[in-house]
């Protein structure tokens, strides 16, 4: 427990630790020394003690407790030691033809650690704009409900600068960083001589970062939700579900998060950078500097990883070539003539067709994806028997799964006397990937027997 001492500067009262009150004593008598006892060294150290009380307002109003020693440490980094503090009658003179304008200090945006609910994003937004923090505090729960306030939270706090040194908070809270006539005593002095074309380029600037931050912003929110969201959003929409089964069954669930991912990070890495950059463009805030430039790029190269990691493990799912086979033998027929006809199945045939591979087709119906192909006909003449074979081809990462793959594939076909009915395409069974699957039907002819096939079938006969 310290022991602390109530102490008025400036006409403002303030509470300070013991050894804090004893270093910032021994700083303004430091500096009285140096100036001396003229009127103009006591008007001086006046404008010392106003300029401390300055910094020392930002500390009480946000955090509410004692200055410490370490405040007043930051105090002197500021303000400079007392040996940069020397009269000079030539420059005390100036009051004459007009005094030097104060230095200063730019209003920066920082996250207020003293006055934070969760990071500080509220209060430093409400301290840059003037506007209570409740204000921010408000909007960002208001858009909780609509899902729109968590991932600019989240970037504002990783891009914003914490508040920690004294001044930090005084760039938070804006204000003149000389000490008026005091500066005037110190070798380093510096004049704001900001011209009309800085004020102009400024400008320019901030409108600049306010199209890049909006530009990025909604192209963020755009992958976002059209990256993870599109297959609930897509429900609200009639006969559009099938959008959230298609990455599945082209490339498998544990691609499809990993891809997801890498595109994110591909694509929203540099939308963030560029959303980092219109801020620092508007609130013209210390940048982040390498770390968030590393950090960025190895976010950026990861994402590529995942991205070409994910291809590796598509391409193979398309290694292995399995066929797998049936053969029946057909009854015998009444007649010396077997005709071959469609089987009409008409409800294949509608639907939306959302894209064609390898004679594969892709087609939306009431919500459902149908995936069909068109098989191939071959027909051997002056055979031993009379048979069908039916041939089912797919890929897969090994021979089980492509076995597995070739076998999800449903082709219909039946005997009727001197008739063989055959449907014009073949499907997959619902859960089957995508896997380049291919049927042949192979159908054998005795001697003696005469082929006369419908025109419809005939367009399939290699």
């Amino acid at each position: 427990m310290k022991k602390t001492i109530h102490i008025n500067l400036s006409g403002m009262a303030f509470t300070i630790e013991d050894d804090a009150y004893e270093k910032l004593n021994g700083y303004i008598k430091a500096v009285e020394t140096r100036l001396g006892n003229t009127d103009d060294a006591k008007e001086t150290i006046n404008d010392i003690e106003s300029r401390i009380a300055e910094l020392f307002a930002p500390v009480v109003h946000s955090s509410g407790t004692a200055i410490t020693l370490k405040d007043v440490d930051e105090v002197i980094s500021v303000l400079g030691t007392p040996d940069v503090y020397e009269y000079n009658p030539e420059e005390a003179n100036e009051k004459q033809t007009g005094k030097k304008p104060p230095v200063v200090m730019p209003k920066r945006l920082y996250r207020d650690p003293h006055s934070r609910v969760v990071a500080g994003v509220c209060s430093g937004l409400g301290t840059y704009f003037n506007i209570d923090p409740i204000v921010f505090r408000l909007l960002f729960v208001v858009g909780l409900f609509y899902g729109i306030s968590i991932l600019p939270y989240i970037i504002l706090w990783i891009s914003i600068p914490k508040a920690l040194t004294m001044e930090q908070r005084m760039q938070m809270y804006g204000g003149d960083y000389g000490l008026n006539r005091a500066r005037q005593y110190t070798p380093d002095s510096r004049i704001s001589n900001t011209s009309s074309l800085n004020n102009v380029l400024k400008g320019v600037g901030v409108v600049v970062g306010i199209i890049i931050l909006v530009v990025s912003f909604l192209a963020m929110v755009g992958l976002t939700v059209g990256v993870l969201f599109t297959g609930k959003l897509v429900q609200f929409i009639p006969n559009s579900q099938w959008v959230g089964t298609l990455p599945d069954m082209l490339i498998g669930p544990t691609s499809s998060i990993t891809a997801i991912i890498g595109i994110l990070l591909f694509i929203g890495i540099p939308l963030l950078m560029l959303f980092y950059l219109g801020l620092q463009l508007i609130f013209n805030f210390k940048k982040g500097g390498k770390i968030i430039g590393a950090t960025g790029l190895i976010l950026w190269l990861a994402g590529i990883a995942l991205i070409i990691y994910s291809g590796v493990k598509i391409a193979t799912q398309f290694t292995t070539v399995k066929t797998v086979s049936q053969t029946e033998i057909l009854e015998p027929l009444s007649g010396d003539t077997l005709f071959l006809k469609e089987a009409k199945i008409p409800e294949y045939y509608k639907g939306e067709r959302i894209f064609r591979s390898n004679q594969l087709s892709v087609w939306a119906k009431n919500g459902n994806l149908n995936i069909e192909g068109t098989p191939e006909i071959e027909i051997i003449e002056n055979a031993r028997f009379l048979s069908l074979t039916v041939e089912k081809t797919a890929r897969g990462n090994n021979e089980n799964n492509a076995v597995q793959n070739a076998s999800g594939v449903e082709y219909i076909w039946a005997q009727k006397g001197d008739i063989i009915q055959m449907d014009r395409i073949f499907t997959l069974s619902p859960g089957t990937r995508l896997r380049e699957q291919r049927v042949k039907v192979i159908i054998e002819v005795p001697e003696g027997k005469v082929l006369k096939i419908d025109p419809s079938i005939n367009v399939l006969v290699n």
